[in-house]
């Protein structure tokens, strides 16, 4: 179905350049002008005031969005928990006034955290009679405040007793939220669409209590990847490296991002389990490690050589840099408990590089076995020791299934097709789609 009339769109995202949402966010965006749609991208900073009194409130705003962080680090959260609640402190509804929100056809949300948007934001946004797709990054629309919930299920309900709060109970902050989010999912009906970038988020959201009763629609599309803006005009390697092919020209490469160690649900522990066992097994890597981390973990990683293995540090990556680092590897490693739909996938993807990870989540959605990659099985967060070394063990034979691949050329040139599911004018049209369908709801099927 094609539409003549360009739609005119905004997207609201508390960030437009740091963090995987906010890359979703401006790839989304430059798909949709591309389709001809009038897109706006709006962040906090589109609030405030020109000059020296801008600054100053950007000081502000990131100040009070680091204090609160590390005040909820220390007094609400508990070790390796991410919950939001309210922005800190109250917010101003009145901003939902904005030109480009009172003349938008439709409004999407990515990415509100970190003191952008609160329930009173979202009220005003409701008030405007608009349709409105939430792009979700994570679980935490349909939840209380958690942004995964790991093995607690009680969001198919209703949230309290929350497990990552330090301070629970059955009328908690989780309770409250997810209230307040079941009141707005009655309101609004058909008028909000939650969007999940993977199968096992669209899946995961219809279960949730919040849209018990409601009309609100929950569809799949994907973050779009433009393999040639996206990937920094860094060509593909389709052909294997000698070592894989040949036996000869060194050890294999394993790349991976390091990202937030001490979150036991990007499964630092296993992937050091499963280099551990694959240095046992008598498998020595060369493994390249991007990323920022702090002394222990670096300590961590760093005692692999004990195993066989080589660790390069490459530090704090560029977009480019990062892109030529998925070109060098054998195979890109992510080892998470629990993720919606990595970006990071899709760059490995576009360098033709292989994935291996858990079946879980996303990752599961991406990710197929002798394909463009391997997967072991997931393993649940909380898991016991013994859980844990099997695991590793696990993670240690999905790589060791790419790295002794009999045509490791298949696996490079299946994760390049992988991206055809992403194609910007796809993502576009269905985004375009939907709209449409919430806009004239009489004159459309769902």
């Amino acid at each position: 179905m094609s539409y003549q009339q360009p739609l005119r769109l905004v997207l609201l995202t508390s960030s437009k350049s740091s963090g995987g949402a906010a890359i979703a966010c401006m790839r989304q965006a430059r798909c949709l002008t591309q389709a001809g749609h009038q897109v706006t991208v709006l962040g906090p900073e589109d609030w405030w005031p020109a000059g020296l009194t801008g600054k100053w409130t950007r000081w502000l705003f990131d100040f009070r969005k680091h204090l609160f962080y590390k005040y909820a680090q220390i007094f609400r959260w508990k070790r390796g928990a991410m919950f939001s609640a309210e922005p800190w402190p109250s917010t101003n509804p009145a901003r939902m006034r904005h030109p480009a929100l009172t003349e938008a056809d439709a409004v999407i949300l990515h990415w509100i955290n970190h003191g952008f948007l609160g329930a009173s934001d979202l009220q005003a946004l409701a008030e405007l009679g608009k349709p409105l797709l939430w792009h979700m990054h994570d679980q935490w629309a349909f939840t209380g405040g958690c942004h995964y919930s790991g093995a607690c299920t009680a969001y198919e309900r209703s949230c309290g007793s929350c497990p990552q709060l330090l301070y629970h109970g059955p009328r908690d902050a989780s309770y409250h939220q997810f209230e307040e989010r079941r009141r707005w999912a009655t309101l609004l009906g058909r008028r909000l669409a939650l969007v999940a970038p993977s199968p096992w988020l669209a899946t995961t959201a219809t279960k949730s209590g919040i849209l018990l009763g409601s009309d609100v629609l929950v569809r799949c599309i994907p973050n779009p990847f433009d393999g040639e803006v996206d990937a920094h005009r860094v060509q593909p390697r389709l052909t294997p490296s000698a070592t894989l092919t040949e036996g000869v020209g060194g050890r294999p490469k394993i790349f991976f991002a390091a990202v937030n160690p001490s979150d036991p649900r990007k499964g630092w522990e296993l992937l050091i389990l499963a280099l551990e066992h694959l240095g046992r097994e008598g498998l020595g890597c060369d493994v390249e490690v991007a990323g920022k981390v702090n002394r222990q973990s670096r300590h961590k990683v760093q005692a692999l050589e004990a195993f066989g293995h080589r660790i390069v540090w490459l530090g704090l990556l560029g977009p480019r840099a990062m892109q030529e680092a998925y070109g060098r590897a054998d195979l890109y490693v992510i080892p998470s408990l629990q993720e919606n739909f990595p970006n990071t996938i899709l760059e490995s993807f576009a360098a033709g590089t292989p994935v291996v990870g858990f079946a879980a989540g996303g990752i599961a959605n991406m990710v197929v076995e002798g394909r463009n990659g391997a997967l072991a099985p997931p393993v649940e967060l909380g898991s016991l020791s013994s859980s844990k070394s099997m695991a590793g063990i696990n993670l240690a034979s999905a790589m060791s299934r790419v790295l002794g691949h009999a045509r490791p050329e298949d696996l490079r040139r299946g994760a390049l097709e992988s991206l055809d599911a992403v194609r910007p004018g796809q993502v576009a049209k269905a985004y375009t789609d939907l709209i449409h369908s919430m806009i004239n709801p009489t004159r459309h099927t769902t």
